[in-house]
């Protein structure tokens, strides 16, 4: 599956409205906003048909995976969304990160959990908010949790460090654009080490810099020092370094900045685990055949830290 898909949920009550575009979502919200809900509207409609009281208008199946026999029933489902309720044990087990790879199917997660084992970015984490009632229906919608840290307005001059998740070639690369600006570039070796890295820390003006398309579990932590009232420091997410590295347009194909436009209509589930996957190898098959740019996560060749290629790598971290 790949692509946009709208859900929206009827009952004479109640509406839900959820807009997906990756694999997996991270569905939350506060206590009678209507999670569990959706997912017995969900279910109903998957027993009764009609008959439930509930109307489903979407352009793909939704069904509800449950119980303890949720691989089997797994085996059996395609080109779906999948919803998987709150209390449900097993979204948390690798045997469920295992067996949902390579499916073609979107999955909804309703859980207040940071599910380490799966590489969900920071904008699938949405929460069902109540928006209006009227005709006596309430309506609540999704939306990305996170959406307001996009207002940040960062100057690269008026950081002191750059800590980034790489170890790689991103951290060759953001210490070249250290030196630019006179600040040192620390390396967290890994997404889960960057909480540990910044709390000392957290008082200076960092940019933490992650692939935003496989943060989501990482978010809720450093969210919360965000909010702490000495924190100063500041989050840049991209997609991944190799999505930055492609929406600097430096290798000169028309086509990829289309597909950077709207990625969810080229990103096949059952193909890419994660955006961030599909990302890396865009940029590895279209340099594969130059060998001056052929890209690799463990070195980064020099064309991209040419001075020309930097200045306009800094111009797309906005």
């Amino acid at each position: 599956m790949k692509g946009k898909h709208k859900i929206e949920v009827r009952s004479k009550r109640i509406v839900f409205t959820i807009e997906l575009e990756r694999n997996i979502t991270i569905l939350r919200g506060d206590s009678a906003t209507g999670k569990t809900t959706l997912v017995e509207m969900l279910s109903a409609y998957e027993n009764y048909g009609r008959k439930s009281g509930v109307t489903i208008v979407c352009d793909k199946t939704c069904r509800v995976l449950s119980g303890a026999l949720w691989e089997a029933q797994l085996k059996d489902i395609q080109d779906t969304i999948v919803f998987v309720d709150e209390g449900s044990t097993f979204v948390s087990s690798l045997d469920f990160a295992r067996a949902i790879q390579k499916t073609d199917n979107y999955y909804v997660l309703v859980t207040r959990e940071d599910l380490s084992t799966l590489p969900y970015g920071v904008n699938a984490i949405l929460e069902l908010k109540k928006t209006t009632s009227r005709f006596k229906r309430t309506y609540n919608k999704a939306y990305p949790i996170y959406d307001s840290l996009s207002a940040s307005n960062v100057q690269l001059g008026d950081v002191e460090k750059l800590l980034t998740e790489e170890a790689n070639s991103g951290y060759q690369l953001f210490t070249k654009v250290g030196e630019k600006y006179g600040i040192v570039c620390i390396s967290a070796a890994g997404k889960d080490n960057i909480k540990q890295k910044i709390f000392p820390l957290k008082s200076e003006k960092i940019l933490v810099i992650a692939d935003g398309a496989a943060f989501g579990p990482q978010m809720n932590d450093i969210y919360r020092l965000m909010q702490e009232a000495s924190a100063k420091f500041s989050l840049y997410l991209p997609e991944s370094l190799e999505w930055l590295l492609l929406k600097a347009d430096l290798i000169g194909q028309s086509d990829i900045l289309e597909i950077l436009e709207h990625p969810a209509d080229f990103i096949e589930s059952s193909e890419f685990f994660s955006w961030e996957r599909f990302f890396t190898n865009l940029l590895e098959q279209r340099t594969k055949d130059i060998p001056y740019m052929r890209y690799d996560k463990a070195k980064l060749p020099e064309f991209y830290l040419q001075e020309e290629n930097l200045k306009k790598i800094i111009a797309e971290m906005k």
